[in-house]
């Protein structure tokens, strides 16, 4: 069992003033009927609307609720980064701020974090989405299953419950909110998918583009470097450097060798041939050196910053200062 000791609840808002109030009151009305502390912060991601004004509003009726206004629209992973930042609770849950996501699945979240789940993660169980968004969307999720390794049916959804730690050494930039499930999981990362309604919205539109579809799955290609390789660069570079290493060798050394003895006239017959065989194997060395490069970069980072490349559930302190020896 893990005992909770302030859950903060962090909502990213972008022109949501006709949805914050009614939000916020949900929140807190399920809240009170818990055993929980619990803060609520709401950044407001340079809305153009009055939604600093309603969340000024409610900062000042709530003593729970909190507020960051960002100078400016960064979107919505920096909006959670910040607020990620400027709370302080050991269990954080994220949710969208258009009403769509029903607090009152919070309650059943907090209990699997307390029964030993690092992240809670919920999932539509009904898409809404027409035909294209769909195949879409199942498209984004089969590709984060095999980039990732995590088995999440539905990668989309902000509203999910986290251990703090699991945000230890994590640099939220971009559109990583979207696979943030995804990025934050490790192997013996604890974690379940439970289904969800999603709601309609009670005001306003909302900001989803059809292209973002693509940019996400093109933001794939660095939640795979993320997971795999972000620790181990060399180990990337320098497989592959390897292989075309051995491609580009075997190629050079059978022209040579058939110069050599089969008498072939290589700058005649083979000289686009032999000359590729090159190239690939100078390709080869400048990956080896990439990686090289890489791997001292990631070395000077956690060295410098004094960050881990690991992070830790919990910990386990012997509190006995003045323990005795015992001869036997």
């Amino acid at each position: 069992m893990y005992t909770i000791s302030l859950v903060s609840i962090i909502i990213p808002s972008f022109n949501e003033a006709g949805n914050i109030p009614v939000l916020a009151n949900e929140i807190v009305n399920v809240m009170s009927t818990t055993k929980y502390k619990y803060e609520i912060f709401f950044v407001n991601d340079g809305s153009s609307d009055k939604s600093w004004e309603a969340i000024s509003l409610l900062s000042g009726i709530y003593p729970q609720i909190n507020g960051l206004d960002l100078a400016g629209n960064y979107g919505q992973t920096i909006a959670i980064s910040a607020g990620i930042k400027a709370s302080k609770g050991d269990v954080i849950v994220l949710m969208d701020g258009d009403m769509q996501h029903d607090p009152a699945y919070i309650p059943e979240f907090l209990t699997h974090i307390e029964n030993g789940f690092d992240m809670v993660s919920g999932a539509k169980e009904k898409r809404p989405e027409n035909f294209i968004k769909a195949a879409m969307a199942n498209l984004a999720h089969g590709i984060i299953c095999k980039v990732s390794g995590v088995k999440l049916k539905y990668f989309g959804a902000t509203f999910k419950v986290y251990r703090r730690f699991l945000f230890d050494n994590i640099n939220l930039l971009g559109d990583t909110h979207r696979y943030l499930g995804a990025l934050v999981v490790r192997k013996g990362t604890k974690y379940i998918e439970l289904p969800i309604k999603i709601r309609n919205r009670n005001a306003g539109k909302s900001n989803y583009k059809l292209n973002k579809a693509f940019l996400v799955i093109v933001d794939l290609i660095f939640l795979k470097f993320s997971v795999s390789y972000m620790n181990k660069p060399f180990r990337l570079f320098g497989v592959v450097g390897l292989i075309l290493f051995l491609i580009g060798g075997a190629f050079a050394s059978y022209y040579i060798l058939g110069s050599l003895f089969l008498h072939w006239y290589l700058g005649k017959n083979y000289l686009i041939e032999f000359i590729s065989s090159i190239f690939t194997m100078l390709f080869a060395v400048l990956l080896f050196s990439f990686g090289i490069i890489a791997q001292i970069g990631v070395f000077n980072y956690y060295t410098k910053s004094n960050q881990d490349p690991f992070t830790i559930r919990e910990m386990s302190v012997n509190n006995q200062t003045n323990a005795k020896t015992v001869n036997y």
